[in-house]
This record gives C-alpha cells, structure tokens and sequence, in this order.
C-alpha cells in the first residue's frame, strides 16, 4: 500500500479526483487507478459512480477520520525522522526554576507550542539542580534568577530582563501605619516567605538571609497571600502576583529606607552548547528573547 495512493485518496474525498490530480502534479487517469487499486486492496468502495459523478459513498465516509488521522501520523513519522537526520532535537526539554513569575516564559511557550515538529516537556526545579541539569545534558533551556556567576563556560546565555519585586502588608498590619519601614523595625514582624525548604539546607538559603528571625515558609503563593491579607506578615514578592490585591486595597505597598523603589529581579536564559545551531532550537531560543514580558532597561 502507497502512501502516495492514500494521499491522493485523501485529496479525491476532499474535492474531486480530478483536483487530487493537479495538486499532486498527476494525470487524473493515474489518481483514478490508484484509488481503484486500493478499493480493490481493500475490498471497500470509497466513491459511488454514475456516469461522470462520483460521491463519498458510505464506507468511504466511516474511513475518512481513520484515514486523516493515519496520514498525519505519516507526516510526523516523515518530519521526524528528517529532524533527526539533520540532527534536530524532537523533544525540548525546559526548565524553569521555582518562583520566577509567568510574565518571564508565559508568551515564549506559547510560541514554543506552535511548532507542531517537536513535543515540549517543562518542568520546575531549584536553581543549582536546573544548573547541573543543563551541564549534564538533561534539559535544553532553562529560565533562571541571575545568578551570581559573572560569566558560564558550561553552556550559552544572555539576560532577558527583571520583574520588579515589592514589599507589602495588609492595610490592618502595624507596618502600614509608619511612612517609612526600616530593616530594623521589619526585623519586629513575621515575614512570609514564599519558598520551599530543602534538607539539609539551612532556612531562608539561596542568597536570602531574611529580615525577620521569625518566618513562615510557603510553597504555595495563594496562603501566603491569604495571610498577608489577614495581616499575618509582611512579605516580598513579584509586583504581578499581587497587583489585584494592591488594586482592591487588601493589601499595601510599603516604602522602605534601604529599597526606595521595587526591587528589580533580573532573569537569565540559559541554553546547552549547540542548541543554537539547530533550526527549531534556534527559534525556541528567539522566542524567549523576543516574546518574553519582563522589563528591560532601556539605556
């Protein structure tokens, strides 16, 4: 069985023979017998004939979704195995780490999933173990926090650009009331943290020595914004998360002697070694420079 014959079958059903014959460049004589070829194959009818009209006969109409659904099955297996001739990856792994915010991947995924070629996985991970995943070889791009490496040798990366982080409270926490917070005095308070404790790791890592010696620990952001608004703590936290919240008044931005503007967070994307090179691999990669949300300054 062609799968040349099964496609000019597919073309007949969608027009006629005849059209299936122009747009695969055929005589119609030749298509006809194909398609007669494979009725008698098949032991099945697909058109019904009189005189110079043909029409979608019933068995022909209960195989059509069997046959669209095999012939773009064909088609993946063909563009597969060209990408994997020419060295294309097939899946693309993505990492990002715990906490980034969706403006920094959100649109960039998007875009990613439009190329109907290669299947995307994408997961979450802490920043030392996306790292080492991109130095093994086990991911192909990970989203990260700037890191405090001037300059990596394992793999490729450029800086997208940063969120802006505040420091807020619900209007009912005493903090709300001073004009301006001090480290001092937020030291006096509960800070809610929003990150999740590893073993054998001591609280509050990951460059983050914290204000306050009493905190609370969420993985999770929705409790950790359900108890700022019950005037629980105070927190840091990406201004998009809570922007509803500043809107509506349940929760306030506070201003503080050693921040007196939102604290800019920058983002890196990182790409294993030769990624680049590769057709799908280099537009993924674009559509993280180009379509991201984060801020970038201009200079």
């Amino acid at each position: 069985m062609n799968s040349l014959h099964l496609k000019a079958l597919l073309l007949a059903t969608e027009g006629s023979i005849s059209s299936a014959a122009r747009q695969l460049g055929k005589k119609q004589p030749q298509v006809s017998q194909w398609i007669s070829d494979l009725e008698i194959e098949l032991g099945v009818e697909f058109f019904e004939r009189t005189g110079n009209q043909t029409r979608l006969s019933q068995a022909g109409r209960q195989l059509l979704p069997h046959l669209t659904h095999t012939l773009s099955q064909f088609d993946q297996f063909v563009k597969s195995a060209e990408m994997l001739a020419k060295q294309e990856p097939t899946v693309l792994r993505i990492g990002i780490e715990n906490y980034i915010p969706d403006l920094a991947f959100t649109q960039p995924l998007a875009v990613t999933l439009d190329l109907a070629q290669i299947s995307v996985e994408v997961y979450r991970a802490n920043l030392s173990q996306l790292h080492q995943d991109l130095s093994l070889g086990s991911v192909d791009i990970i989203i990260t926090h700037e890191s405090d490496i001037i300059h990596h040798t394992d793999f490729q990366y450029c800086r997208l650009g940063y969120y802006q982080e505040v420091l807020v409270c619900s209007p009912v926490h005493p903090l709300a009331q001073l004009p301006i917070v001090s480290s001092a005095v937020l030291g006096e308070y509960r800070e809610l943290v929003w990150g999740e404790a590893q073993q054998n790791v001591p609280p509050l890592q990951d460059n983050m020595t914290g204000f306050s010696a009493s905190y609370s620990l969420f993985s999770d952001i929705q409790p950790l914004i359900a108890m700022l608004k019950h005037g629980k703590g105070f927190a840091f936290l990406p201004a998009e998360l809570v922007a509803a919240e500043i809107n509506n008044e349940k929760l306030l931005v506070l201003q503080c002697d050693f921040e007196t503007e939102a604290i800019d967070r920058r983002i890196e994307l990182c790409w294993r070694n030769g990624l680049a090179l590769s057709q799908y691999g280099s537009q993924v990669i674009d559509a993280f420079k180009v379509n991201h949300q984060l801020i970038n300054k201009t200079l």
